[in-house]
C-alpha cells in the first residue's frame, strides 16, 4: 500500500527509499517522548518549620541531562505557595546548576523561611505549604521542583537557630565602669575573669558547632548538643585562655556559628581596656574587725561580725565576701581582682557593720580562705572603698535545716 502511494506521486527512487525506511521505523518504534531530558531532584523533600520565627534549611538540588552535554540550568526565583498554588512569598535569588557530560550536578541553597510566610499560611488555615522552583532546560522549558514545609510545634521542628544575643559578665555596680551602648564595656588593664555569654534560641534539637573569637583569633572551639524542647541555651566563653586585658585598646568578641548555618548575622560586642581603675581608691575606707588573716569562730551559737569605720551619716555600705582559690595569689590592693567574680555573699546596710547569720553557715567551708571588702556610697556615688582582707572561719561543722537561695545568684539582701 505504501509502495503504491509513493509510486503514484512519482517520488525519485533514492528519496523514496529513505522516506519509506523512516516511516517504517516510526510505525514500528513509535514517536519519541515529548518529556524533558533534564531531570532535577531536591533533597530533603520535606522540612518541618515552626511558626513565630524565621526558619532555615539547607536545600540540595541535583540536576542531570541525558541529551545535551554542557550547559547551565537556572532558576530565577523561589516561591512559597499553598498546595493549590496561592502565593505566600518569594525568594528573588538565582540558583544555577552546571550540567556537565550527563553526570549528576549538585548545587545548594541556604533557604530562610520567613515568619511572615508561616503566619500568612496559618491565616489561610494551611498547615502544610511548599517551596517551589522552576529550572530551565537547554530549550528553555521549565522543570518544576518543590519542598514540602509542614508547620509543626517548636519541639518537632527541624534543628535551626532562631536568634542569638551576646553580652559580657558586666562589672559589679561598684567596680569599674558600666557597659555602654552598642554592646561595649570598659575595663582596666589586667582585669581578670572577663567573660562573654552567647544566648541561643533554637528549634528542634541537634549538635551545635561554633567558636569563640577575639580580634579574629580563635579562643575556643565549642561542640554542644542542644536538646529538643529546651529552646534556649547559654554558652560561656572560656576563662582559660581568657580575653586579653594586658594592653590598652579596643577588642572585638564574637561567637561564630559553624553548624548549623544561622539565618541571621552573628552579633559582635566590644570591650575597651583602659589604663586605670575608676572607682574610689582602695584603702580609703578603713576596716576594723576581724583583723587580717584572722581565724573567726562561726557556729550556730556565735555569728561573726564584720565592722569598719563610718564614712558619713548618709553613707550606704555594700559588704562583699568572696571565696578564694589560693592564698598565694591574693592581692589585697588589686582594684579589679574580683570585679567579675560573683561574691559568695553581697549585702547592703546603713550600719558600719554586718553580722553573718545562720543562713550563711552552710555556705562557709571551715578552714578555707575567704576575703571581704566594703564600699561606701552617697547618692549612688562611691565615696570609699576598703582594701580586701583575708579571713578564715573555724568552728564545729554543723549542718542546719535552713533553706536559702543560692548566694551565687548575686542578689543582694538589703539590711536596715
Amino acid at each position: 500500500m505504501l509502495r503504491t502511494f509513493f509510486r503514484s506521486v512519482r517520488i525519485p527512487p533514492r528519496l523514496f527509499a529513505c522516506t519509506f525506511l523512516g516511516v517504517l521505523v516510526i510505525l514500528i518504534v513509535g514517536f519519541p517522548d515529548a518529556g524533558h531530558a533534564l531531570d532535577v531532584t531536591v533533597s530533603p523533600p520535606a522540612v518541618n518549620v515552626v511558626p513565630g520565627a524565621n526558619n532555615t534549611a539547607q536545600i540540595r538540588y541535583t540536576g542531570r541531562e541525558t541529551d545535551i552535554a554542557n550547559y547551565t540550568s537556572t532558576s530565577l526565583q523561589g516561591r512559597f505557595e499553598t498546595s493549590d498554588g496561592r502565593l505566600l512569598g518569594t525568594v528573588n535569588r538565582i540558583i544555577s546548576i552546571n550540567i556537565v557530560n550527563a553526570v549528576p550536578s549538585i548545587t545548594l541553597e541556604s533557604l530562610t523561611i520567613p515568619a511572615r510566610v508561616l503566619s500568612a499560611a496559618l491565616k489561610l488555615k494551611q498547615s502544610r505549604i511548599f517551596y517551589r522552583r522552576n529550572f530551565l532546560d537547554a530549550q528553555g522549558a521549565p522543570v518544576p521542583v518543590e519542598v514540602a514545609l509542614p508547620i509543626v510545634p517548636a519541639s518537632a521542628g527541624a534543628f535551626n537557630l532562631v536568634r542569638m544575643t551576646l553580652e559580657f559578665n558586666q562589672p559589679l555596680d561598684a567596680g569599674g565602669t558600666r557597659p555602654t551602648s552598642g554592646g561595649r564595656i570598659t575595663v582596666p588593664r589586667f582585669t581578670k575573669g572577663l567573660q562573654a555569654f552567647a544566648t541561643l534560641t533554637y528549634n528542634g534539637g541537634g549538635t551545635l558547632r561554633g567558636q569563640w573569637k577575639v580580634d579574629g583569633q580563635i579562643l575556643r572551639v565549642v561542640t554542644q548538643q542542644l536538646n529538643p524542647g529546651l529552646r534556649e541555651i547559654i554558652i560561656a566563653s572560656p576563662l582559660t585562655p581568657s580575653f586579653p586585658t594586658y594592653g590598652t585598646g579596643l577588642h572585638k568578641v564574637e561567637f561564630e556559628i559553624l553548624d548549623p548555618i544561622p539565618g541571621f548575622d552573628e552579633p559582635v560586642i566590644y570591650y575597651f581596656v583602659t589604663e586605670a581603675y575608676t572607682g574610689a581608691p582602695l584603702g580609703s575606707l578603713k576596716l576594723a574587725a576581724p583583723l587580717e588573716r584572722a581565724y573567726v569562730l562561726f557556729s550556730p551559737k556565735q555569728f561573726p561580725r564584720f565592722s569598719w569605720q563610718p564614712a558619713g551619716e548618709d553613707a550606704l555600705y555594700r559588704f562583699h565576701l568572696y571565696r578564694l582559690d589560693a592564698v598565694a595569689t591574693f592581692d589585697s590592693l588589686a582594684p579589679l581582682a574580683f570585679a567579675y567574680q560573683k561574691p559568695l555573699l553581697a549585702a547592703v546596710t546603713k550600719k558600719p557593720f554586718y553580722d553573718l547569720t545562720v543562713f550563711d553557715l552552710d555556705d562557709i567551708v571551715l578552714g578555707s580562705p575567704y576575703c571581704w571588702q566594703v564600699q561606701a556610697f552617697e547618692d549612688n556615688a562611691m565615696v570609699g572603698a576598703s582594701a580586701y582582707r583575708l579571713v578564715f572561719f573555724t568552728g564545729p561543722s554543723v549542718s542546719t535545716n535552713k533553706i536559702r537561695l543560692d548566694p551565687l545568684d548575686s542578689r543582694e539582701r538589703s539590711l536596715q
